[in-house]
Parts: structure tokens; sequence; C-alpha cells
């Protein structure tokens, strides 16, 4: 059993996903198309629309942040269901399609008509009883799916699609067979006495469970798979997910951690282990950083993408083990501060502090209420923040330690504007206090040299660097008297400009462009699309659209070849990139049902140039940040 921590946007995201069928391409604001189309043929629409948003999986999947429940009990619910083979004139499919309907009428329309009311993840079809129901969350996609498919494949979609196929048995009602209490370690094992059961032929039991917490004196239902449609085989290794926000794990019910240890955690929804940042060399220092030192994504990141460049608001977690509260130790404030960083790893220029104030939510009661962490000043030290120990009832969505603006002006700097620059690197030092104010260090550690008391205690500072389950241990020890990070941030957005419409190779910068040629003519862009960090270039597409509706299915949408992989084209103290072309026969052919093309005289068209760049602030991934400029023009074909 576990509980899955999401922030609203992920959420937002999903809803958006769900509730929205597969959209006509001509209707998809960023294409990634990197081949030339054919005279008569495009990308489909559902594979554009991939390549361009996350899938729903992803969503779902990652990143991944979920954490065992070890206190609740769990109900064993048992139904027994009969299903048959779907075969071709099935009439269960022609109810499936009816069922897919009235469920989609029921998801949350996104977005919301303003003024837009807050929704409540829990209250809605797809987190039914606070689980994941798959039905719900895919219903959009697969009512589109058997409404158009043939009667074949609509045969083979629903086959290999297992709650699609639950949906058609014959099952009977539920009932509770047996209840039990979670582990300790997060499994349960429940037994009851049963009777010798005889099935008939493709009858077979089916299990759901139900898990319960008391929180805040009232017994609370935090998974309901019988609500929400989620049922086991009897030989299946059920795993139990619930998305309620007001439900604990182990480690806020007391579970004893072992060691004291204190390591940054989350960056936004990203592992820490995600930051490329070299080895601590002293307690506001790293070793000198590489080329990729202070992204996000070593390896392959969401759609594809790797070594990010942060921005936005940064929300960072650590995590500080129940050990730490010991007398021993008595780590009672942390203290969150940036420097930027040279180019060996050394601080430079004035430390900034996180001052800004920070409340989580608590369960007292019956009550849920903020709870004041900072800033606060204790002996003599400002700025020193409350450690929100995980088993003192926090619930909510504010779970992180300090917010840090990357786009504050003390983090600007002279040479920040200057295009052929590279990004700015910045230290993040996370500090410990004891209830007196009194900085702690780790034991064997040399003093940080600070201003104000310090004291070794019992502890250590931890970096996650590497994925959990990865061969060898996945934290390192750092040996220092505070725990230093190196990020990489710019926030300056990417560049797209159509400087000029080209005609076979002869550019134009005219205002008003009437394109003639004959059939062979081709038509292309000169362009600057770039990030001003290269590295933090992720794509670039050029798109052109014919008339009024045009569309996949008529031929009335089209690219122009851009680089692949992206690069920087047309940045300062370069001269401007030129397009791929398409002929004015390809852009002028219009197909017919059934699919005969008809060569137009002649049409009106707009072309965008849309350039992404990477920055991520660690929780929003998606949409990825870009920049568009669209052009004007008509085509006309004279002569051959």
């Amino acid at each position: 059993m576990e509980v899955c921590r999401r922030r609203p946007l992920w959420f937002d995201s999903v809803f958006a996903l769900a509730a929205s069928p597969l959209k006509e391409l001509a209707q998809v604001s960023k294409i990634s198309i990197k081949n030339s189309v054919s005279s008569t043929t495009l990308s489909g629409a559902a594979d554009v629309l991939m390549k361009a948003s996350p899938t729903l999986s992803e969503l779902i999947f990652w990143p991944y942040r979920c954490y065992p429940v070890c206190l609740g009990t769990v109900e064993v619910y048992r139904r027994t269901c009969c299903c048959y083979p779907i075969v071709i004139d099935d009439w269960r499919l022609d109810r499936l399609i009816r069922d897919l309907e009235i469920l989609v009428e029921k998801l949350p329309k996104f977005p919301p008509p303003p003024p837009p009311p807050p929704i409540d993840p829990l209250k809605t079809p797809i987190f039914e009883g606070g689980a994941l129901n798959e039905m719900a969350l895919n219903a959009a996609y697969d009512l589109k799916a058997l409404r158009t498919l043939p009667r074949d494949q609509a045969i083979s979609y629903v086959s290999q699609r297992a709650y699609l196929v639950r949906w058609l048995c014959s099952c009977g009602q539920p009932v509770k067979v047996g209840s039990g209490s979670i582990n300790p370690d997060g499994t349960f094992n429940i037994c009851w006495r049963d009777c010798l059961r005889i099935f008939s032929p493709f009858c077979n039991d089916q299990y759901a469970y139900k898990v319960k917490q008391t929180i805040g004196g009232v017994e609370t239902t935090i998974y309901d798979g019988v609500t929400a449609g989620i049922w086991f085989n009897q030989s299946d290794d059920a795993v139990l997910s619930s998305y309620n926000s007001g439900a604990f794990t182990c480690d806020e019910t007391g579970r004893p951690h072992g060691d004291a240890v204190v390591f940054l955690d989350l960056i936004g929804d990203t592992d820490s282990y995600e930051l490329i940042t070299p080895d601590a060399t002293g307690w506001d220092r790293v070793a000198a950083p590489s080329s990729n030192s202070g992204l996000l994504f070593p390896g392959i990141g969401p759609n594809s993408s790797h070594e990010r460049n942060l921005g936005g608001n940064l929300e960072l977690a650590f995590f500080f083990s129940l050990a730490m509260r010991d007398p021993a130790i008595d780590a009672k404030y942390y203290r969150v501060s940036v420097s930027r960083a040279d180019s060996i790893g050394n601080p430079t220029g004035p430390r900034y502090y996180f001052k800004d104030g920070l409340a989580w939510d608590k369960v007292v009661g019956l009550d849920v209420v903020p709870y004041s962490l900072g800033p606060q000043v204790q002996g003599g030290e400002a700025n020193l923040y409350e450690i929100p120990y995980t088993d003192q009832g926090w619930v909510g969505n504010v779970r992180y330690h300090a917010l840090i603006n990357t786009t504050k002006t003390e983090f600007f700097f002279p040479d920040a504007l200057d295009l052929t620059s590279p990004s700015e690197r910045h230290l993040i030092t996370l500090e410990v206090f004891d209830s007196t104010g009194q900085r702690i260090r780790p034991l064997g550690t040399p003093a940080t040299g600070q201003p104000g008391a310090e004291a070794p205690k019992p502890f250590k500072f931890h970096r996650w660097f590497q994925e959990s389950g990865s061969p060898g241990d996945d934290l390192k020890q750092v040996p220092f008297g505070a725990l230093t990070h190196l990020f990489l941030w710019d926030n300056r957005p990417p560049v797209s400009d159509i400087t000029r419409l080209v005609k076979s190779g002869v550019p134009s910068a005219e205002e008003c462009q009437f394109l003639e040629g004959n059939k062979n003519a081709t038509f292309g862009i000169e362009y600057r699309s770039y990030a001003p960090d290269q590295r933090c270039l992720y794509d670039q597409d050029i798109n052109w659209l014919r008339g009024l509706n045009g569309s996949s299915a008529n031929g009335g949408v089209g690219t122009l070849a851009t680089p692949a992989p992206p690069v920087n084209v047309g940045q300062p103290m370069a001269g401007p990139g030129l397009s791929g072309t398409n002929t004015f026969e390809l852009m002028l052919t219009r197909l017919d049902p059934p699919n005969q093309p008809t060569v137009l005289d002649k049409c009106s068209f707009a072309v965008t140039l849309t350039t992404w760049s990477k920055t991520t602030d660690g929780q929003t991934h998606y949409p990825y940040p870009y920049t568009q400029e669209t052009a004007a023009f008509a085509l006309e074909i004279h002569g051959n």
C-alpha cells in the first residue's frame, strides 16, 4: 500500500489530457515532425500529438513520488465474474461505447469556464475513492478509438486493455470476505475461511480492496478500489496507490529511520539524483564544474529531453530523518542560502538567504490549520526555519523547505544579459541549527568558520547521486559542515524570428507577399531560432497552414525542414538560416474524397516558426517554454 503525493499542476495535466480526445493536426500548437511530407500524406494527428505532449502513462508514472503506508486497515471484497470471448457482432461493444459516452460526460471539463472553480481530484470519476480509475482516465481516448476503428480492430483494441475486458464481463455483487492491518513494511496478508468453490467455464473470482486510516479522530477511506473499479485476479500482486492528500505514510507515523541524516530530496517534483552537481569540496563550494553541471536529467528526461536548465521558482524539499530530533543532536532549525559560483565551483559575490514566509498545513484535531515555519531569529541567527518532521500530521501541497525565485534582481549580473555569455551557475547551501540557534555540523568535519556558535553533532549530510535500486549505495556522505549543490539557471526565453520569405532561393522582406511561380517553384523561409545558451534549446519547428481550416485530411498543413537534432540558428554574430522547402504544387494540392488530389491555382497561407527551450522548475515539465512568430503570404501557380 502506498500514498502518492502530487502537485495541483499534475492533476490539471491529467484532467486536460483525459478530458480531451486527440485533436486535428492543424489544432496542435506545437508539432514535432522532422521528416518532409509527401505530396499526399502527413504523419497522423495522433502521432504528432504524442510527440508534442506528455502521454497519460508518462504523467502517471513520471515523476513517481509514492511512499509506503504502514498504519491502517484493509478490507477485501470479492466478486465472481464470467468473461466470455468477444466476437465480431458482440452486442457488448455497443454497450461499452454507450457507457464510455456517459463516463466522458462526467469528466471534468478543462480548462474550466471562467472564473475557474477549484477542482477536487477525489470528487472526479478519475480519482474515485482516492484511487486512480483507469477506465475513466482513458475514457475519451477509448471512446474515440472504438467509434472510428473497424469492428475487427475494435475487438483487438479492447482485448489488449484489461480494464475494458473486465467491463464486458458479467459480474456478481461485491461481498466483503475479510479484513486486516497493514504490516510495518507497507504490505498486507489477509486470510479468511472459505468453502470449496466450483466455477463455470470462463468464470473466476476477482478482488478489490478498501483501505482506511483514522485521520484527525475520524475513520477515513483513503483508497476505495470497489468504487474506482480496480479489481485484481487471485494470482495478481496487488499494488494499491492512494491519491488522498490526507493519507499519511510510514514516515509520518513515527516509523524509525535509523541513522541521523539530511539530504536534498526534491527539486519541484524531481528527485535530486537527477541534478548534475559536482561533489562538495567545502561547506559552501563544489569541485570544478563540467559543461553540463547544474542541469537536470543526465539521462533521458520527459519527452526524451535531457540536461534541462532550471528557471522560475525552485521548490526545494530536504529529507530530515526523525533521528535528527534526538536530544544528542537536537536539530531544530535550518537555513538556505544562495551565492553565485565562479568557474571552478567556489562562491563569489554576496550570499542571499531565503527569507520568505513559509507555512505548512497541519492536522490539529478535526481542523487543518496553517503552521508557520519561519523565518525566525534564534541565538542571534536570522532567517531560520523550523524543521517540519514527518510525523507531525502535515497535509496539503506545500511540502517544500525553500522557494528559490531565480528571477529575482539579485540573481542578475551584468554579463547575464550578454547573449554570448554562458548561463549562470549558483550554489545553494543548507545549514542546520539546534534549538538554541547554534549551528551544528557532522562529527569529524571541519568548522565552517562562519560567525556565531557552532558544535559537532552525531549526524551526517548526504547527497543522493543515483536512482533508487541502482547497484551499490545511492547516497554518498558529504564530509563538511553544510550541504551545498550546484544549480544552473537561465530564464532567458528562446528566440523565434522570421526574417524573410524565400521563393526559389530568392529572399524577400516585403510586408505583403504574393508569390507567383510554376508548380516546381519552392517556398521556404529565412529565420532565426535559438536559445541564448545552446544547451537550453529543446526543439524548433516550421509549420504552414493553407487557407481556412486546412487539415491533415485535406493536405492543408505541412512542415519545412529544420536541423535534426535541433541546433541554434541565426544566433547574434551569425547570419539567419534557411529552412527546407516545399514546392508550390505540394502546398497547393488539396485532397478531395476519395483522396483524389486537386492542384489549386492559388491560395493564402500562414507559416509559423516555434522555438522551445528546456527551462523547467523541476515541477512543471510540460509544456516546454516557447516563442512563436507567424507570417502570412499567398501562392499562385503560373505556367507549367
